[in-house]
């Protein structure tokens, strides 16, 4: 295949989880059916980018969208800092964010007078967003529409990015509707940790992309970008980047690490998919209940992978009020609010969202008496 990003044919395969309903397409009832689509990460040797071999159409997943940024609080927290820093550091005249969801963090610039705008195609976050008083364009951000758009001093793209096809084209818009000396702020997922981590429950067909540093240096740079700093986040997306670039001269001195393990990706994928079945199937030979909890995409990918349904989990939990008494596709799980699952009270608890899994452990460990474990370290359970 043709490299997305810099047209080169120097691609490999990393990882296939085989065929994989789209995460956020939640079922209505238990045994509806669901499309399934191939889901394979290539490598490209000449600019170090993951990217998925076959991809889905952007409005086939994003125009009805079940998840809401202000539902997680660590999201929200990390939106607040991240606007005050801005704000410090220079108090920008207008900004844009691009995948701005329900407003989150446009949210926050509003409430210190500074004037927003959302790109955002789902129309139920972005309806939510209004509601916060934060203007939101439902567009898919584009060069095209970027020329539609005020300029700004910040542009906000929260992992957004590897969701969007022609990469080149959404980094020619930000570049475009980018005032001198402006800057854009980026959060993609990090190849170099889901190589290393083997983090497999981050891809799902949303993640077109896998950056490193190497893929996106050189996709800036291609838009007249440079980056100016980068700030690992290894508890985002099970490893993330948050890069910094602007339209001044400057040049990125950072380097990547953990791509020296991708030969093993596939073969670690597998052993942490057979460890979580198994200790599964252990509790369930012993008569235990066990829920699961964060009905987010880390969960549809793992049980689908690794073939894990309601004989083995009774119900996952999660507090978003849309994705509640809907059905994980592919498994029959059925989705339930936080208030059945304190009320069930199940043995066990296999938190789904591991990189909140301390956030949820500390907030319910007064209310829940049984036993949290994550989907990756299914070892820890006591049987």
């Amino acid at each position: 295949m043709i490299c997305r990003s810099c047209q080169a044919t120097t691609n490999h395969r990393i990882l296939s989880l085989r065929s994989m309903p789209l995460v956020n397409r939640l079922l209505d009832h238990q045994y509806d059916t669901c499309a399934s689509h191939s889901l394979e990460v290539m490598y490209c040797d000449a600019c170090s980018l993951g990217q998925l071999k076959e991809i889905v159409p952007p409005m086939e997943m994003f125009s009805e969208y079940s998840f809401y940024s202000s539902v997680m609080a660590p999201i929200v927290d990390r939106a607040e800092k991240l606007v005050g820093s801005v704000i410090a550091e220079k108090r920008p005249r207008f900004v844009i964010e691009v995948g701005s969801n329900d407003g989150y963090l446009l949210h926050f610039y509003r409430k210190t007078g500074v004037p927003v705008l959302g790109v955002d195609v789902a129309r139920g976050p972005a309806n939510e967003a209004a509601l916060k008083g934060v203007p939101t364009v439902q567009e898919l951000f584009s060069l095209q529409v970027a020329k539609t758009l005020p300029k700004a001093d910040v542009v906000h793209a929260n992992n957004v990015l590897a969701h969007c096809p022609d990469v080149n084209d959404v980094v020619a818009g930000f570049a475009e509707v980018l005032n001198p000396g402006g800057t854009v702020i980026v959060e993609v997922p990090y190849l170099g940790d889901l190589v290393s981590q083997a983090t497999f429950d981050t891809v799902y067909h949303e993640h077109i992309f896998y950056f490193s540093i190497k893929s996106l240096v050189m996709l800036f740079e291609r838009h007249g970008l440079n980056i100016r700093r980068i700030e690992p986040m290894p508890d985002v997306l099970g490893g993330s980047l948050r890069i910094f670039a602007c339209n001044t001269s400057h040049k990125c001195s950072w380097k990547d690490t953990g791509l020296e393990e991708i030969s093993q990706l596939q073969a670690r994928t597998d052993e942490y998919a057979k460890n979580l079945k198994d200790a599964l199937i252990r509790l369930r030979d012993k008569g235990r209940i066990v829920w699961g909890f964060g009905a987010a995409a880390k969960a549809t990918v793992f049980l689908n992978y690794a073939g894990i349904d309601q004989e083995l989990i009774e119900a996952v939990a999660d507090d978003t009020p849309a994705k509640q008494y809907k059905f994980i596709p592919g498994t029959g799980i059925p989705i339930r609010s936080t208030q059945d699952w304190l009320a069930s009270q199940p043995q066990h608890t296999c938190i789904f969202t591991w990189n909140y899994a301390h956030y949820i452990a500390h907030k319910y460990a007064l209310t829940y008496k049984g036993n949290f474990f994550t989907s990756r370290l299914p070892g820890l359970l006591v049987l």
